[in-house]
């Protein structure tokens, strides 16, 4: 065994320098969404089965399916990587990817960060060291963690090195969740100038257009670029569902339908962002007054095999959205009360669904049976802290609206305008947020200013 450089000039132990390129192929793979991740982290274990960092990265790759098998492919893959590095010589940087996986297979994510950005420190071109940190911090809430992360290691990357517009989209991404939406903008379209098929940086401009009520422009966007996304893996369909809520922002309820069917739920749609896509767009559509037809029993199905998984907090909220939708009530009583008891065991995403969890399951089954109300008093006082629960300020959206759907329902007046007054400050161009504004002044006999609101909705579509 030697060490052999990396093309961004990490050295790794491993039995020859193609095993390293091979191990770059995968990462760069990785970078650009692509399927053939798989395919290339293959051929370097079986060119180099005692490869330590390749086990490591097959370990992370396992990682982020969040189900169980795959948590099981990842222990084995971590237990393999320790007996390789225990056995031969090893760098520290390699030393500490292991521990950082470790750790975050416990489910210790903040742990885990902590030893990616010791990482960064001495090393600020570990390309999985930047993404790891900025996944983890994505599925805590952590937007101003993420662009400070990417902010650190910038001195070290330029046009000249590889993969450099893979960092820029991902800096753009970090700009957009911390509020700084024209610098997102910028690095977003940058990234995709050096790389048109790099979707990652094509949603984070899709993001900016979501946040500042652009829609026409958003779908224009990503429309012009679908045709770079062949070879994608599954997160097309999050590009697309950004599509969707772009055309249901414009009143194409129609076209939403098609295009759910035909781009966001597809025949390998099947992993929980697969079901967050769908859960997040239909229940906007149903709330609207669409008829989404059988279109949740998909989702429900999937979401009932993976009622004990608890991995993402994130993703239960999705579960339970959609086996309540399907009418699945046992189920999702199922999954309330196995989230509860997740909640009392340790890691991050325990203390997450102990803490907002929980209140968002309940609040989703009080509007299911009927009782607006209740979902009002169990979620206004955690709607603060809604962000922990990870995702994006676009995909918690969906929390927010059934909050004010709620306090409309219930006859919540006081808080109903005050979370549309908020939602007016930050998204003043928002026709959702007008119509939602002219519901409730209707409701408290307003009539002269439900009007004036409605007629706010119907001016943003026509200049859209």
């Amino acid at each position: 065994m030697g060490v052999f450089a990396d093309e961004w000039g990490n050295g790794w132990t491993a039995a020859s320098a193609s095993a390293v390129e091979g191990y770059a192929r995968a990462v760069t793979a990785y970078l650009g969404m692509r399927l053939e991740i798989g395919d290339h982290l293959k051929a370097v274990l079986k060119a180099d089965p005692d490869m330590p960092m390749a086990h490591v990265l097959k370990g992370y790759f396992g990682r982020f399916f969040a189900t169980t098998p795959m948590e099981k492919m990842a222990a084995q893959a971590a237990k393999r990587a320790r007996a390789l590095i225990e056995e031969g010589d090893s760098s520290e940087q390699e030393r500490a990817h292991l521990r950082a996986l470790e750790t975050w297979l416990d489910g210790e994510m903040e742990a885990a960060i902590a030893i990616w950005e010791a990482i960064l420190i001495d090393h600020p071109r570990d390309v999985m060291a930047i993404k790891l940190v900025q996944y983890n911090q994505f599925y805590l809430g952590e937007g101003r963690a993420m662009r400070d992360s990417l902010a650190r290691v910038q001195h070290a990357w330029d046009e000249a090195t590889p993969g450099y517009g893979f960092i820029l989209g991902s800096y753009a991404f970090a700009y957009e969740e911390s509020g700084l939406y024209e610098q997102a903008d910028r690095l977003g379209r940058r990234a995709v100038e050096i790389n048109p098929a790099d979707i990652w940086a094509a949603h984070a401009v899709a993001h900016v257009c979501e946040m500042t009520s652009r829609p026409a422009e958003g779908e224009r966007f990503l429309s012009g670029l679908e045709p770079h996304w062949d070879g994608v893996h599954n997160f097309r369909h999050h590009a697309q569902w950004h599509r969707g809520l772009f055309l249901l922002e414009l009143g194409r309820y129609d076209a939403v339908l098609d295009h759910y069917d035909a781009k966001v739920w597809t025949e390998d749609a099947v992993d929980y962002l697969d079901i967050s896509n769908g859960a997040g767009l239909l229940w906007r559509l149903a709330e609207q007054g669409v008829d989404v037809g059988d279109r949740w029993r998909v989702l429900a199905d999937l979401s009932a095999a993976r009622t004990d998984e608890h991995l993402l907090a994130f993703a239960d909220a999705h579960f339970m959205q959609a086996l309540l939708a399907d009418g699945r009530d046992h189920e999702a009583a199922a999954l309330r009360r196995s989230m509860a008891e997740a909640a009392d065991g340790p890691g991050s995403q325990a203390r997450v669904t102990r803490e907002v969890g929980l209140a968002l399951a309940d609040a989703m089954m009080a509007l299911s049976r009927g009782a607006p109300a209740d979902a009002v008093a169990v979620l206004w006082p955690k709607r603060g802290e809604l962000r922990h629960l990870g995702g994006s300020w676009a995909q918690r959206d969906f929390f927010d609206r059934l909050l004010v759907r709620a306090a409309l329902d219930a006859g919540a007046h006081a808080e109903a305008r005050a979370a549309l007054s908020e939602r007016l400050q930050a998204q003043p161009k928002s026709r959702w947020n007008w119509l939602r504004q002219a519901d409730l002044l209707e409701s408290e006999g307003h009539d002269a200013d439900a009007l004036d609101a409605k007629r706010r909705a119907v001016e943003l579509l026509d200049a859209a």
